[in-house]
């Protein structure tokens, strides 16, 4: 079942198989003259109604919070913490990510409910413990279940100076994206061998060293890719507020310690 999810993932991102049509068209002008063709349009046949038996959206969203929900555990063990430790809910955040992703498969696509969905997926989780935000990162590879480039961070409460979702200019170049991606799946954004977002919106959390973490939510360009469509962010608003309500508690109890 589990395996089946996976392949079921990925047809989900397939791109439209054209060797499907080229293969019926092959096979007609043989049909006629010897019957020779119905091995070609039926295996072009084959491969458009595969195509076309895809998961839906609603399936697609469960697989990836079952997902989602798995990691929060993942990120209590990396972080070395244990539930009990904890002081609130843990909150996540995630978007889209093409750097850093440890060969996961990457694939944009718009559903039929016009949401637009991607893999692989960046995930922040954010753990609240009684001095510090503790938080994990990693590129989820949806067609494997498996966490990549992972990374942990620890913050004190009283060195974060900001949470916020802002829109920004982001540029990456061809040697951080790798030439699989920037010349393959990514080369319809790549310009002068960089992909670069003029408006991505961002989720940011700064410390007074500079921002520490930031996810990238969304981007037009991406969107324009999926042939319009929208990426919810309303995870990363209820992150922003949860953060800061947490920040606001353990600067106020520290101002009247």
């Amino acid at each position: 079942m589990a395996q089946d999810k996976r392949s079921q993932i990925k047809k989900y991102f397939a791109k439209f198989p054209k060797w499907a049509v080229w293969s019926i068209v092959i096979g007609l002008p043989f049909l006629a003259a010897y019957g020779l063709g119905l091995i070609p349009i039926a295996i072009g046949i084959w491969g458009l109604v595969s195509h076309y038996q895809k998961p839906t959206d609603a399936e697609m969203d469960a697989w990836i919070q079952e997902d989602l929900k798995d990691l929060q555990a993942r990120a209590l063990s990396k972080t070395g913490l244990d539930r009990s430790e904890l002081i609130g809910e843990p909150v996540m955040v995630y978007g889209p990510r093409f750097w850093k992703i440890g060969g996961a498969e990457v694939g944009i696509k718009k559903g039929k409910d016009g949401v637009v969905r991607f893999i692989p997926l960046g995930v922040t989780v954010i753990n609240f413990t009684p001095i510090q935000l503790v938080a994990y990162q990693c590129a989820l590879d949806l067609t494997t279940s498996n966490p990549l480039s992972e990374s942990t961070d620890e913050y004190f409460y009283r060195d974060v100076v900001s949470v916020s979702t802002q829109s920004k200019t982001m540029t990456w170049d061809k040697g951080v994206l790798g030439a699989k991606l920037a010349e393959g799946p990514l080369a319809p954004l790549m310009t002068a061998g960089k992909l670069q977002f003029n408006a991505a919106e961002t989720f940011s959390l700064t410390t007074s060293g500079g921002t520490s973490i930031e996810v990238v939510l969304s981007d037009p360009t991406l969107i324009e890719k999926a042939g319009g469509g929208s990426i919810p962010t309303d995870m990363a608003e209820k992150a922003v507020q949860t953060v800061r309500k947490m920040l606001r508690e353990k600067k106020a109890a520290a101002a009247t310690a």
